[in-house]
């Protein structure tokens, strides 16, 4: 920890006592946001060079719908087009991807029933373009015209070169993580969800339910190989003030079986972040690209960014960032102002009590 002892020194100097206490104590909360990441993968030899990324965590993504008629008639960018620049300032985005990515000849929404969407199969381009890096494919809406459509989502988004989680081809276990390397950091990425919009398929074989029994031993076997674990969990109420006390529990469960972060979906709307036993869960990033102007909260959300770190001591956390954000067909992040302001309080106050003091924004 010696260059974190210069850089305290150099903060005392600067600012004086009271901002180094403030430092000392982040830096405390950051070095235990690690968990079994770095205690159980290969350790860094000594002297190993510093190495970092930047993770960027969005909400909801619907690519049907309006959207999506409008990615057929050939703008691939219009989603994304306000925070595509942003996007493609971190090395790894990821998100929900609440639409399949089909093709049903011109519709990308059922003719009676506008809650059944798929976006059409440009949208793979689209999320490649915007910088989206890897989707969860684990949502209530995972078989919206069927199983065929759900295949075509994985091959649609693989020829797009978008990673994908929570949902896999015949025979295989839907509880199979997707491991990155960027910058010598090995991040598995898992994707349940607790609901499933009505079907008679036996769904639970082709995407990853909200089962510790399943989840639980899949992170285990992938633990040694990976320096940080992330589940995205979509579950809970939709519409609900704060996060309900499944959806914490299922967060806990998690973390305590080897997770180090948790991202929640499906409510459509904010909540807040804890740490639990120095672990992240974020209950909810509410909506990125989702028209549902009925309610405030399902217009304004935020993104979270995670800097990850790994050194000489291992691999950690080493701070959080909310990015305020106006969700819609053409999201945008905030800048300083009432909106953005708003969010943040709303975050924090959900939050738990280290969470409101250290993450900026």
């Amino acid at each position: 920890m010696i260059a974190e002892e210069a850089r305290g020194e150099r903060w005392l100097r600067a600012a004086g006592l009271s901002a180094f206490a403030l430092y000392c104590s982040w830096a405390f909360l950051m070095d235990r946001v690690h968990g079994p990441a770095a205690e159980q993968a290969a350790p860094a030899e000594v002297g190993a060079s510093f190495s970092e990324i930047r993770l960027l965590a969005l909400g909801d993504i619907n690519l049907g719908r309006r959207v999506g008629q409008v990615i057929l008639h050939g703008d691939t960018l219009y989603p994304f087009t306000r925070v595509a620049d942003t996007l493609r300032g971190y090395d790894i985005v990821f998100a929900n991807l609440e639409s399949n990515i089909s093709d049903q000849h011109g519709r990308t929404e059922h003719p009676r029933n506008n809650m059944i969407f798929t976006a059409p199969p440009a949208a793979a381009e689209a999320l490649r373009r915007a910088g989206v890096r890897i989707v969860s494919t684990a949502n209530n809406h995972a078989l919206d015209f069927g199983v065929s459509a759900r295949a075509q989502t994985i091959r649609y988004l693989e020829k797009a070169g978008i990673a994908h989680c929570g949902s896999s081809e015949k025979g295989e276990s839907p509880y199979l993580p997707v491991l990155l390397r960027v910058n010598g950091i090995r991040i598995a990425f898992f994707a349940v969800t607790d609901l499933m919009n009505g079907t008679g398929v036996a769904w639970k074989d082709l995407v990853a339910q909200a089962d510790t029994g399943g989840l639980l031993p899949a992170i285990r076997e992938v633990r040694e190989s990976a320096d940080v674990v992330i589940v995205s969990y979509h579950g809970g109420v939709e519409y609900a003030p704060k996060a309900s006390e499944r959806t914490r529990e299922f967060a806990r469960l998690v973390l305590a079986g080897g997770a180090d972060i948790v991202l929640g979906h499906h409510p459509h709307v904010p909540y807040g972040i804890e740490t639990v036993g120095g672990k992240v869960a974020v209950h909810s990033l509410g909506n990125f690209v989702f028209m549902q102007p009925s309610r405030y909260w399902t217009r304004f959300s935020f993104a979270v960014s995670f800097d990850i770190v790994r050194d000489a001591t291992g691999t950690r956390i080493r701070s959080l960032r909310g990015l305020p954000l106006r969700a819609g067909f053409q999201p945008e992040f905030l800048r300083p102002g009432d909106e953005a302001r708003t969010i943040r309080e709303h975050v924090r106050l959900l939050s738990s009590q280290d969470v409101q003091e250290y993450m900026t924004w």
